[in-house]
């Protein structure tokens, strides 16, 4: 009974630890987020006189000024197009070339794989000079496919990894079942497989627009036309042309990271349970 008692008081007090550790590393990931969005909505001189409390009044106005007088507005719908675009594609591509190598009977699949698998190895930033010159030379610079092309290029070998081992998981049974049904590989992949890879899909979502939401050197390197420059190229020049006007930083950049934030809310479900899925079979 004593020895009961000791092993449950134990476990409390170590669920009691865990617990403080947890809160310890939640406030401190969310707090540069709550102090960013506090001062956000804040005047230059209270920024300036306390920047760990809220201001006398809420100054959404900096968040106007931002999307209209600083043009985030315009890298913000750039950005959205250049992400949504290159996350579709990658989702497509990838998905079906992980359900061919890891679902199809063919001698190459191994092969086909450890090719993908090979761009895992290679800088993404390695390549920005051979790429600007090729795209120069064919003309794609300061258009909005010489930055999906390269976004979408690198995020297909982490991807079909994270796919295949996903489908890996499925039995043969019901590719089988669905094939005696008067199914077809392309009804196989598209009503059976793909359904069933939606958190491995949501992971991959998460993982690939946020890389490309923020991803800076591409962007400043293929384009020139202010009209076509991503968020945070944008913000780069925000910065040099709004240098006292602090506030009104702050809240362009809250404009950028809060999409991001929006993602993880819809789709961090998903990416636990193929946490889990991966944790059970795997």
């Amino acid at each position: 009974m004593e020895y009961s008692l000791l092993k449950r008081n134990k476990l409390s007090i170590s669920k009691v630890i865990m617990y403080i550790l947890l809160i310890v590393f939640s406030i401190t990931c969310l707090y540069p987020l709550i102090w960013l969005l506090i001062n956000s909505v804040k005047s230059n001189g209270e920024l300036f006189d306390n920047p760990w409390t809220l201001g006398s009044t809420l100054q959404f106005a900096n968040y106007s000024k931002a999307w209209v007088a600083g043009k985030i507005g315009t890298g913000f719908l750039n950005s959205v197009f250049v992400s949504i675009i290159s996350v579709v594609i990658t989702i497509l591509v990838g998905s079906m070339a992980a359900f061919a190598i890891k679902r199809l009977k063919w001698k190459l699949s191994g092969l086909v794989l450890a090719v993908f698998l090979l761009g895992v190895m290679i800088p993404i930033h390695s390549t920005l000079i051979p790429l600007f010159i090729l795209f120069k030379n064919i003309g794609f610079t300061d258009k909005y496919i010489a930055l999906i092309l390269p976004y979408v290029a690198f995020a297909l070998p982490t991807s079909v990894f994270i796919l295949t081992g996903f489908m890996g998981t499925f039995p043969r049974e019901i590719e089988e079942a669905a094939v005696m049904d008067g199914c077809s590989m392309a009804g196989v992949f598209w009503r059976m497989i793909v359904p069933l890879s939606k958190s491995a899909i949501a992971t991959i979502t998460i993982f690939n627009f946020v890389s490309m939401w923020n991803e800076l050197m591409f962007a400043m390197i293929f384009m020139s036309d202010p009209l076509k420059m991503t968020l945070p190229v944008s913000l780069t020049r925000f910065r040099g042309q709004y240098s006292t006007d602090w506030t009104v930083q702050l809240a362009a950049i809250m404009i950028m990271v809060l999409p991001s934030i929006l993602v993880y809310m819809f789709l961090n479900d998903k990416i636990i349970e193929s946490m889990t899925v991966g944790a059970v079979k795997g």
